[in-house]
């Protein structure tokens, strides 16, 4: 999301720059003012092509460039005769663009420390964490989530499985754990599963992600490392020879005391 600061805030410096040199290279107002919109325009279609932001992400930046390049060509249409409506308008537009993409940063990443500092109780005495744990991709897959999970959760069962996991306690006190996986049918422990544990933010891809080992008659453990405080997404994911491999979920959170 720090790439939000850098296309937005960034392409925004990067128009009035480009609007600069062109009045010293005696362009018009006019076509400095295209110039000043067009090229950071054209260069952040190029970072769309190659991440795929959300249509959200690319009108805020496709707005952005142009009202600051607006704002220039009516500050210095015409000297002393820019009527302040016009101007009222563009400027209007302007706040909203740097507004909106605050609130699209801090939603994300959250407030910085040294800010949260000065706004929040005993934010300088342990770590607090103003990140929105809600904010998650806009995309087809995005929507099929709870339609993936019951469809896996399915799968399990139609298996005959039942599906134990154990270990979970020590990591949401912020401590390191041994997490076991115990995977039972009606005849025994299901042995000769690649099992893993993917760890994450909520709405965000994996970060770290853990082989167990297997201990025999269904039973998988490995240990977690102590995960920092806040809401975190544990994927278990369970592979068997010749099926679909079966991906659960369970959210947790993680006290920093």
């Amino acid at each position: 999301m720090n790439s939000l600061l850098l296309t937005l805030f960034g392409g925004m410096t990067l128009t009035v720059v480009f609007y600069g040199l062109a009045r010293l290279s005696r362009l018009s107002n006019f076509w400095a003012a295209v110039v000043a919109a067009g090229v950071p325009s054209l260069t952040y279609l190029g970072v769309v092509l190659a991440t795929q932001p959300g249509l959200d992400r690319i009108t805020m930046h496709l707005i952005a460039y142009p009202t600051i390049a607006v704002l220039l060509y009516q500050l210095y249409r015409t000297p002393g005769r820019t009527h302040w409506v016009p101007l009222a308008l563009v400027s209007f537009f302007v706040a909203l663009s740097i507004l909106m993409g605050g609130f699209v940063y801090i939603a994300s990443e959250g407030v910085s420390p040294s800010v949260a500092a000065w706004l929040l109780p005993n934010a300088k005495d342990k770590p607090v964490y103003t990140a929105f744990s809600g904010v998650v991709a806009h995309h087809d897959e995005a929507a099929k989530s709870i339609a993936h999970r019951r469809n896996m959760e399915s799968q399990v069962a139609q298996r005959g499985w039942q599906v134990e996991v154990s270990g979970i306690d020590a990591v949401q006190r912020a401590k390191a754990g041994v997490v076991t996986l115990r995977v039972m049918a009606k005849t025994g422990g299901v042995t000769g599963l690649t099992t893993a544990i993917s760890v994450s933010r909520p709405g965000q891809d994996g970060v770290r992600e853990i082989a167990l080992n297997d201990q025999g008659d269904g039973v998988y453990s490995a240990p977690v490392a102590a995960l920092d405080a806040g809401v975190w997404v544990l994927t278990l994911v369970l592979d068997s020879p010749g099926q679909r491999p079966i991906r659960l979920e369970q959210a947790i959170e993680v006290n920093a005391n």
